[in-house]
């Protein structure tokens, strides 16, 4: 996923805390019409901070339990995506491609202020030096494993920083109907509108921002630290784009408890069209606040 996907969504929840509510004119309106007006505003003000403030402590955040980032050895399935990348259900375990991609060292950092990054050490053997078309498949497959993770990283992120779920109710529209609730902001530049259900479950966080429609609907599992994202699906494209014009990408995410924080311990991950990308984390440790 490129870098700027990231900035969108980091800036949709930049809107968030940057933006008020427009005052009305008080040329306009009587005095007693306006105070009755910010009366009300102030009575829905304080009803909606205490809806989102509901929300946030039902969900899992890493900031709260002081979790700034882990490291951990990834494996992936190089087999299957070789398979699904080329269409081809010949390559086997032994195929020299994956056999070579198996003897990669491959390191995620990650890190929940964005700043994640990727190892990737290839095993040196001077008796048999790479062949030009090997070295540019390690490459294309270092490129396509960084993308995923890093993709993977900016999307997740959000989702268990407790960054989708407000602050506070300012600068945005808050509505509500039989069928859940909806949280809006517009912006000159960004326009983000979150769906919950009536029980504050998010199910829908879409951002179209400089020409680009980010849209995400994620799924939760109950966990004794809160609910805990377990899927998404990600589409991103044109604003108005049609389906064959969007990227798709579908994830689950499998976890483990490490020094008392949840953090994924497999990924299965599909990009529509392109390839599916599997992998499983171990030897991690983790990166507390101090």
């Amino acid at each position: 996923m490129r870098q700027s996907t990231r900035a969108a969504v980091v800036l949709s929840l930049v809107v968030y805390a940057s933006a008020r509510a427009q005052q009305p004119d008080g040329a306009s309106v009587s005095t007693s019409h306006r105070a009755a007006a910010q009366s009300e505003t102030s009575r829905r003000g304080n009803e909606d901070d205490a809806l989102l403030a509901r929300a946030a402590k039902l969900y899992y955040s890493t900031k709260t339990a002081g979790l700034t980032g882990f490291d951990c050895t990834i494996h992936p399935d190089w087999l299957s995506l070789i398979q699904s990348a080329e269409n081809d259900s010949s390559v086997s375990d032994h195929s020299e491609n994956v056999m070579l991609l198996k003897g990669v060292a491959v390191t995620l950092h990650a890190r929940m202020n964005g700043a994640s990054a990727l190892d990737w050490v290839q095993p040196l053997n001077a008796s048999k030096p790479l062949d030009q078309a090997s070295a540019e498949m390690l490459d294309r497959m270092h490129k396509a494993a960084e993308q995923t993770l890093m993709g993977f990283m900016q999307f997740w992120t959000p989702f268990v920083d407790g960054s989708v779920v407000p602050p506070n109710a300012g600068g945005m529209e808050i509505t509500h109907s039989s069928s859940g609730i909806t949280l809006h902001v517009k912006q000159p530049d960004t326009e983000v509108t979150e769906v919950f259900s009536n029980e504050l479950i998010l199910q829908k966080f879409k951002v179209v921002t400089d020409g680009k429609t980010i849209d995400l609907a994620p799924s939760y599992d109950s966990t004794d630290a809160g609910l805990l994202v377990s899927r998404f699906a990600a589409r991103i494209g044109p604003e108005n784009a049609t389906a064959a014009q969007a990227q798709e990408m579908h994830v689950e995410i499998y976890y483990q408890t490490i020094g008392d924080f949840p953090i994924p311990s497999r990924l299965n991950m599909e990009v529509v069209g392109t390839g599916i990308f599997n992998f499983k984390l171990d030897g991690c440790r983790v990166n507390p606040t101090t």
